[in-house]
């Protein structure tokens, strides 16, 4: 189950709401195995790449998961775009044009 942290929130909300204890259960339970498998990795790690000759462009590669909780403007797009470039795998991105979709500069 692949969740943005965003749409986990809302769908855990609605079923509180609604009061679907075995759905709130389940979630809960999914998220505490989220939380346990994280603590078990090692570390998490972004690579940033900044090239300064193609107009300053940054790239990310790392954890879609990751990215989204420091930079949660990108969400959307890297759900949204199946069949970029960058996004090869389901749970990881390659070269994400990070400046493309935040305003930021290689000294931010």
């Amino acid at each position: 189950m692949f969740f943005l942290v965003q749409e986990f929130t809302l769908l855990y909300e609605e079923a509180r709401f609604y009061q679907l204890s075995p759905m709130l259960r389940e979630l809960e339970r999914w998220q505490q195995e989220r939380l346990e498998r994280r603590r078990a990795q090692a570390c998490e790690c972004l690579v940033l790449r900044v090239s300064p000759d193609l107009g300053e462009r940054i790239a990310l590669s790392g954890e879609k998961i990751l990215i989204e909780e420091i930079f949660p403007e990108t969400g959307d797009v890297m759900c949204n775009s199946l069949n970029a470039g960058w996004n090869q795998d389901p749970t990881h991105v390659i070269r994400f044009p990070l400046n493309g979709y935040c305003r930021l500069n290689s000294v931010q």
